[in-house]
């Protein structure tokens, strides 16, 4: 029987290509620089799982699981949490109205919309306002293409309607 070392080894030598393959699909173009860090830490929970004698059936599945789901986490650390003020971009209607508020108010106003949104649509918003096209927010929480534009869109529709109604000064009983 191979050692612990030897396992490990091979196991690196035989799937680095699947790990590697993984994590740029998750990372693509603009996470680049995380690369190197999640491939450590793919190893480093390869090398616990082996001292822990813990056996891998399938060790190409298993490999490409960490890989995708230690990326995924990296991106997401990278991906602000906060409300993000790019509105005026995105609704462009509303950046009069929207603009004379005071940059404490227009994030606390968006970070309420936000709060009140299918968590699906908010998560996919707050990427979108981050810069991220939809092919990498559908990457970054493991959407196909299709849902995360629907996401993004629905998600848009709904911000606009929301902040349309409170900066007009009417009241949104979907605000409150």
């Amino acid at each position: 029987m191979a050692s612990r070392q030897e396992q490990f080894a091979a196991l690196v030598e035989n799937y680095s290509r699947v790990v590697s393959a993984a994590i740029r699909r998750v990372c693509a173009r603009r996470f680049q620089s995380l690369i190197p860090d999640v491939q450590q830490e793919v190893y480093a929970a390869l090398w616990k799982r082996l001292e822990g004698g813990k056996e891998i059936e399938h060790p190409a599945s298993y490999l490409y699981k960490v890989a995708l789901t230690t990326a995924l986490a990296q991106v997401r650390k990278q991906v602000p949490e906060g409300p993000i003020d790019a509105v005026d971009a995105v609704v462009p209607q509303m950046a009069v109205g929207f603009a004379g508020l005071l940059p404490a108010e227009r994030s606390r106003l968006l970070a309420e919309i936000l709060e009140r949104l299918p968590p699906d649509q908010s998560r996919a918003i707050r990427a979108h306002l981050a810069g991220f096209s939809h092919t990498e927010v559908a990457s970054l929480f493991g959407w196909s293409e299709s849902v995360a534009r629907h996401r993004i869109y629905r998600g848009i529709e709904e911000l606009k309607e929301r902040l349309k109604g409170t900066v007009d000064g009417r009241t949104d009983s979907r605000l409150a």
